[in-house]
């Protein structure tokens, strides 16, 4: 009988597996890392960071606008 080789992982993995959160990255180009993508977040140039800032519509508004969200402006009012 012959012995299979041992499973060599990366050490991303390794943590992630040892932390309980073993979960495939969705995008490549994307990290998956809390710390990255708290930064990309706050460090976003604003044509991005008005995309993140959007809020979705209530029923009226979505079928008056014929949209379901919309980035947020200032002096907007988000219920």
């Amino acid at each position: 009988a012959q012995a299979c080789p041992a499973l060599v992982l990366p050490s991303t993995v390794l943590r992630a597996v040892s932390r309980g959160v073993a979960q495939m990255k969705q995008s490549p180009t994307v990290s998956s890392s809390r710390r990255k993508s708290r930064k990309a977040y706050f460090t976003a140039p604003s044509h991005i960071r008005r995309k993140l800032m959007s809020a979705p519509l209530s029923k009226e508004l979505r079928q008056k606008y014929n949209v379901r969200s919309l980035p947020i402006r200032r002096d907007d009012e988000v219920i």
